[in-house]
């Protein structure tokens, strides 16, 4: 039943799907649904928690801890990106983006069982590395909405607005490098071990010259 209305939500929209219409293709009852579920938005926060549940096993806590502090944040970088741009997650993007407002239940759902465990998650690893002093983190939480806008940049604004998307391998993995870098930059205990992937400020200004240098 969930694959069913999940089939259906990308197709029609929230709105334009009854539970009638997923009762239809998926062969069940609307005892059963309402049995189950209690509600369209009761079943579209089901099918919302399915799919954080697959995200969350791709960061599993034993296998970020056998990493260093930046090997971790890569691999979840990487991952991560490798959901969200994926063709199926930017559809669910695009809907909540087109619909969340006139269904706050909707948006609610989706922050609530989605984006947000996996934010929670990640704010649970870095309040760790605070802890043990690898971080200077005061908000956890904070620190971890820091890290994902980084990793999100332009490139998923772009992707949403159907901006082709390089899920390369190497592309991945180099908007994910940027991140860790400037995230470790402003959050790291220690100083930056590798350089800046920016140009030095100084360099940038000697491009644009002041009046009395022209």
């Amino acid at each position: 039943m969930i694959e069913a209305a999940a089939e259906l939500f990308l197709e029609r929209g929230y709105e334009k799907t009854s539970l009638g219409d997923v009762v239809k293709l998926s062969g069940g009852s609307l005892a059963t649904l309402y049995a189950a579920f209690g509600s369209k938005e009761g079943l579209f926060e089901a099918i919302v928690a399915e799919i954080s549940e697959q995200i969350l096993v791709e960061f599993a806590e034993p296998e970020l801890e056998s990493q260093s502090l930046d090997q971790a944040l890569q691999l979840f970088g990487e991952r991560f990106l490798g959901m969200i741009l994926c063709p199926n997650a930017l559809r669910w993007h695009r809907m909540c983006l087109a619909e969340g407002h006139q269904f706050p239940a909707l948006r609610e759902a989706l922050l609530r069982s989605g984006p947000g465990r996996v934010r929670s998650r990640l704010a649970d690893y870095l309040g760790a590395n605070a802890r043990s002093g690898r971080l200077r983190i005061d908000d956890p939480g904070e620190a971890a909405g820091h890290f994902i806008a980084l990793l999100k940049s332009e490139i998923m604004f772009g992707a949403i607005c159907g901006d082709p998307v390089d899920l390369s391998v190497d592309r991945i993995a180099h908007q994910a490098r940027r991140a860790v870098d400037v995230f470790l930059h402003g959050y790291s205990a220690e100083p930056p071990s590798r350089p800046r992937t920016s140009r030095p400020v100084a360099r940038t200004l000697k491009s644009n010259p002041s009046r009395s240098e022209q």
